[in-house]
């Protein structure tokens, strides 16, 4: 589209770090508004094939929070863990009207994660994670065709270090082969 108009960003955050021994917490607030946000805009759909095209829509508002937690046991251990809240909607659309109030796409409410490390600094690190999201959308109409379903998948990495400066590692993403969503047209991407 060679109409667009450049975004603005106009936002506010802001955390405090509360660390009492072998515990840590951090919290995060944000808010951010664009202004002329790019988008993938619907235009039509004649049956499977959807007709989208980029536009600058008039605003999108984005209000948030994040926690993450940290406890460390033993000087060779940690578990982790934060999750992200997200209100990411379309705003005062004088110029798409009929996405007002619509959340944006492929942003989640809630998006996750906690993990566990163990690590013997001059032999071994083994750490696994689990990660997952929130139901989110893949385009602007918020169509349940569209909706992307949550998932939680789990990963896992083992590092050795080599020679001072450089680690060998190996890492698994999505251990149990766990089948997500990452687009749909409407047709479902995983």
């Amino acid at each position: 589209n060679s109409q667009l108009e450049p975004e603005t960003l106009t936002g506010i955050e802001g955390g405090a770090l509360f660390s009492r021994g072998m515990v840590s917490l951090r919290v995060t607030g944000f808010a951010n508004m664009l202004d002329g946000a790019i988008a993938n805009f619907t235009l039509g759909q004649q049956g499977a094939t959807t007709l989208r095209q980029r536009r600058n829509s008039d605003e999108i508002r984005a209000l948030g929070a994040e926690v993450e937690t940290d406890l460390r046991p033993h000087p060779t251990s940690s578990v982790n863990g934060q999750v992200t809240f997200t209100s990411s909607r379309f705003r005062g659309s004088l110029a798409t009207p009929t996405l007002e109030g619509n959340r944006v796409p492929q942003v989640p409410r809630v998006q996750f994660g906690a993990g566990v490390t163990w690590a013997a600094p001059q032999m071994v690190s083994v750490a696994a994670q689990l990660r997952g999201s929130g139901n989110q959308y893949d385009d602007d109409q918020n169509s349940p065709a569209f909706e992307l379903e949550p998932y939680v998948v789990v990963d896992a990495l083992v590092s050795r270090p080599v020679t001072r400066g450089v680690q060998a590692f190996f890492s698994l993403e999505n251990v149990f082969d766990q089948g997500y969503d990452t687009g749909r047209t409407p047709l479902g991407s995983n």
